[in-house]
């Protein structure tokens, strides 16, 4: 079964996506045309920043050959005082890649919302994403890549 909204699989039974967190049709049946919607904690036990930017570019290549048009990546943003670092790492990684093949543009969490460029760029290109729990919060914890 697919979300009719992000194109993700779905377990049997699922009554919400858990990547678009779109209640799921009763028919189950995925539209087509619709966009791909991944969302990967490369953070969640503390690693090291080359670790997560290994976890990063593992992710980025098998969503780009998933065929992935949306990767939301959580990476913290550092609240310890001092942190921070995986954050500015991801970024400068991905800052990087925007003229590569692999994506195509990438959108900061804080400026994932309508009062800002990329965000309503990215909104306007792909609609689902204002759908995302993190639209519009200034989440400096996640970037939104779009392949």
């Amino acid at each position: 079964m697919m979300c009719h909204v992000c194109g993700n699989e779905l377990e049997k039974g699922c009554r919400i996506c858990p990547w678009c967190e779109t209640p799921v049709r009763s028919s189950g049946r995925a539209s087509a045309g619709k966009t791909k919607f991944r969302s990967e904690n490369i953070k969640s036990d503390n690693p090291t920043v080359e670790i997560a930017l290994s976890r990063l570019k593992r992710l980025l290549h098998g969503a780009k050959a998933d065929g992935v048009r949306i990767l939301k990546i959580v990476h913290g943003y550092g609240s310890s005082g001092k942190g921070g670092e995986i954050r500015y790492s991801v970024r400068d990684y991905l800052e990087s890649l925007k003229y590569s093949a692999l994506i195509k543009y990438y959108v900061p969490g804080e400026e994932f919302g309508g009062a800002y460029d990329l965000g309503k760029n990215a909104v306007r290109e792909l609609p689902a994403l204002k759908k995302d729990s993190d639209w519009g919060k200034h989440n400096k914890g996640i970037t939104i890549i779009i392949l």
